[in-house]
């Protein structure tokens, strides 16, 4: 039978159900100190920084000018890679040509410019393929020169 205690419950099964998983954000005070400073120093004009523990790493969500970045930092404060979104139009003409070869008629979707390393950075390049229903969606990582490569691995 469904009586007025069914309503009630029903506001919180919903905020339950469409509430975000926070369990691995971090408060900025518990971000060691080393992370904190190189991350400052590496990236000095951020806005809406919110922190996150991935193994033994942490990871920064922040934006740059409006420009949405992630950084993954170890402990000690090395950056171990970043990424930013970009417009399709800033992807090299390399791989726009290897996307419109391999993947004609598939809608690009999280365009992201992406560094791996701190000493010598290597750039690569991560799209979103939108794939119909009920396949998943494709994630690629492209080097510059328009191939397409397993390593490193595509970074959500």
């Amino acid at each position: 039978m469904f009586n007025t205690r069914h309503l009630l419950l029903l506001p919180c099964v919903l905020l339950l159900a469409c509430s975000k998983n926070d369990s691995d954000d971090v408060q900025p005070d518990a971000v060691p100190q080393a992370v904190r400073t190189s991350f400052a120093t590496r990236f000095p004009t951020v806005t809406d920084l919110d922190w996150e523990k991935q193994g033994a790493n942490y990871e920064a969500d922040f934006k740059v000018n409006a420009v949405d970045h992630d950084a993954l930092l170890d402990p000690a404060g090395t950056v171990l890679m970043y990424k930013y979104d970009i417009a399709t139009t800033d992807l090299p003409a390399a791989v726009q040509a290897a996307l419109a070869q391999n993947h004609a008629g598939l809608r690009l979707d999280d365009v992201e410019t992406r560094f791996q390393g701190s000493s010598t950075e290597t750039s690569f390049y991560q799209v979103e393929l939108d794939v119909a229903d009920p396949q998943p969606d494709r994630k690629l990582v492209y080097s510059a020169d328009g191939q397409e490569v397993s390593q490193p691995a595509y970074w959500d």
